[in-house]
């Protein structure tokens, strides 16, 4: 986690802006800021005789935009940093946020895409932006030190049709319209042999690929893993109708390192591919994920458990005097989401959840136990 120590901090005054960074205000050891249109937290606490200072895990800000707001933040607060593990923290900061994506943006583009799950090192990825130059490449990570080093790379070799997004890849291809992707990869995925809840092939991934891939489209998967193999396999053979090639110890054109490895070891690497024989319908879903006003007053930190999903308030703080920060992991019980909302007359999510259908009804409902008593 990327993160510094600092000797001091000096009291500031909300909202104020420093540099490129917008401090919009502090609850308990939360900070708000915006960088170029994105918001999130970071956090600032006293350890004995310093202060660290490091991100929050749920708004997720990307390396090059928390460097300027950790920058921005020890400017203003006159602090000397300790100790750091930050690289490049006293250096420039470059912009990449060209090549990045969020779960909210529009994912309406002119070309053909092409997806990639859990891209690692992205040798594969960048392999497909170049052999596809006429193709948008959507690489999928949650691994920052990943995202940060493929960034640098598209920067450098001024590759112009990756995207980069660091979100669950079970979720985004919902934001995806259908029938637009050429292929889908997903090469070694963590097996999750005691967390098969967590792994990225199941029912619903299928279906949603199904959905997305244009007709003679596919899906691979690649993998190490007996079990996963096996897995997948049957996941696969539980639709009704369906197109699979397998291959078992399959050279491709591109090898990571530890495939190398994997190879060396002779380890079994099997390939499935799934081909898409359908034109599905397009997405014609409208969402409306406002709220007006809300009374944290009403929230209670418990779980409020559905047929189809959890709503659970974690942290409710106090803003100012109308309005409160509240903590709250929501959605699906094997795919919840952490989020923040600003509750009070107008109320707002500070992190947005993935717009579909199973998070509308979960809004809707939110909104129902919070809502404000007309005057």
């Amino acid at each position: 986690m990327p993160h510094l120590f600092i000797d001091k901090i000096k009291k500031i005054k909300f909202p104020i802006k420093s540099g490129d960074v917008e401090f919009l205000f502090k609850v308990d050891d939360l900070i708000a800021c915006k960088v170029e249109n994105k918001t999130f937290f970071i956090s600032v606490r006293k350890k004995g005789d310093k202060y660290l200072l490091k991100y929050d895990k749920i708004t997720r800000p990307v390396s090059s935009l928390l460097k300027k707001a950790y920058k921005e933040f020890i400017n203003l607060t006159n602090a000397n940093i300790l100790t750091s593990n930050v690289e490049g923290i006293k250096d420039k900061v470059s912009n990449t946020q060209e090549y990045m994506l969020t779960i909210n943006d529009k994912f309406n583009f002119d070309k053909e895409i092409i997806v990639e799950i859990g891209f690692g090192s992205g040798t594969h990825l960048l392999h497909l932006a170049k052999t596809y130059p006429d193709k948008i490449i959507i690489g999928i990570e949650i691994h920052k030190p990943s995202i940060e080093q493929i960034l640098r790379r598209i920067k450098h070799e001024n590759i112009t049709n990756i995207r980069i997004i660091d979100y669950d890849g079970r979720l985004v291809l919902s934001k995806i319209n259908s029938n637009k992707v050429h292929s889908i990869y997903v090469h070694f995925p963590i097996p999750w042999d005691k967390k098969p809840h967590r792994r990225v092939i199941s029912k619903y991934f299928i279906n949603e690929s199904i959905r997305v891939l244009k007709k003679d489209g596919f899906l691979h998967l690649r993998t190490d893993s007996d079990n996963y193999f096996e897995y997948s396999f049957n996941e696969f053979m539980n639709l009704n109708q369906n197109e699979l090639k397998i291959y078992k110890n399959r050279n491709l054109e591109v090898v990571s390192k530890y495939e190398s490895r994997w190879k060396k070891m002779e380890k079994n690497i099997y390939d499935i591919f799934m081909i898409s024989n359908d034109i599905s319908k397009d997405l014609d879903e409208k969402f409306d994920f406002t709220f007006g006003c809300l009374d944290a007053t009403k929230a209670e930190r418990k779980a409020y458990l559905f047929d189809e999903f959890v709503i659970h308030f974690e942290r409710i703080e106090k803003i100012d005097e109308e309005n409160y920060l509240l903590k709250v992991t929501m959605g699906a019980f094997e795919r919840p989401e952490h989020l923040y909302i600003i509750a009070g007359k107008k109320s707002y999510y500070f992190n947005k959840p993935i717009e579909h259908k199973l998070n509308q009804k979960v809004h809707d409902t939110l909104k129902g136990i919070l809502k404000c008593q007309k005057s």
